[in-house]
């Protein structure tokens, strides 16, 4: 892909990827803030559109008077459910692979170029923590390359790790039920929309191709 800048072209589409999954993890946490005293007096359909409308404001929800603290998210204030955001990161990261079919014209994301993309997120603080994560870069740029179809973006690593690893979100109770069917639905309509912000970003880089090559 012809950038205007490279450099400047993969740090910002790298700044957008950290952006989404700051604001997905955020996200779980405000939405789940809705299940203390406020339970009724939010309606869901209003939160789900503002965080798809505002993919990569980290607080966009705070608009509708919701708040992350230890009263409201408390279950979540730990060590281990901070572990949860890298790996969010993490799995927008490994389907850097799918932004090949990113077209300006005929021009697409070279593979050196996916490649420098995907290392400049890790470098940035993405983890597989455990390997909870199955998808990997390489099996993404495989079936990509194969034009083969990809798993759905889905939370089941996410609620594995939290039955693993976080007891208070694994207990029984309605705050924890609510967020585990949350996580299904939110996930697969955040990463759709993280998708088409991401080819919008890629074109605002891309140089204008001359006349001559349009032809």
């Amino acid at each position: 892909m012809l950038f205007i800048n490279e450099t400047a072209a993969i740090n910002g589409i790298a700044d957008t990827i950290i952006k989404g999954g700051v604001s997905l993890y955020n996200a779980i946490k405000y939405i789940y803030s809705i299940t203390e005293k406020d339970f009724y007096n939010v309606n869901i359909k209003d939160a789900f559109k503002v965080v798809l409308n505002n993919i990569t404001d980290t607080d966009s929800l705070q608009a509708l008077g919701l708040r992350i603290n230890d009263r409201t998210c408390v279950e979540m204030q730990n060590e281990e459910y901070n572990r949860v955001l890298p790996m969010i990161v993490y799995s927008l990261a490994v389907r850097i692979p799918t932004l090949k079919n990113v077209k300006n014209g005929d021009d697409c994301m070279t593979d050196d170029q996916l490649y420098r993309l995907y290392t400049a997120v890790m470098e940035k603080g993405a983890e597989n923590y455990k390997d909870m994560i199955s998808e990997t870069f390489l099996e993404t740029k495989y079936l990509v390359r194969k034009g083969k179809k990809l798993p759905p973006f889905t939370a089941d690593w996410y609620k594995t790790y939290i039955y693993t690893n976080v007891p208070s979100l694994a207990e029984i109770t309605n705050k924890n039920m609510f967020l585990l069917g949350l996580v299904d639905v939110l996930f697969a309509m955040f990463y759709s929309c993280l998708e088409e912000e991401l080819h919008n970003k890629i074109i605002e880089f891309t140089a204008d191709m001359p006349e001559d090559e349009e032809k």
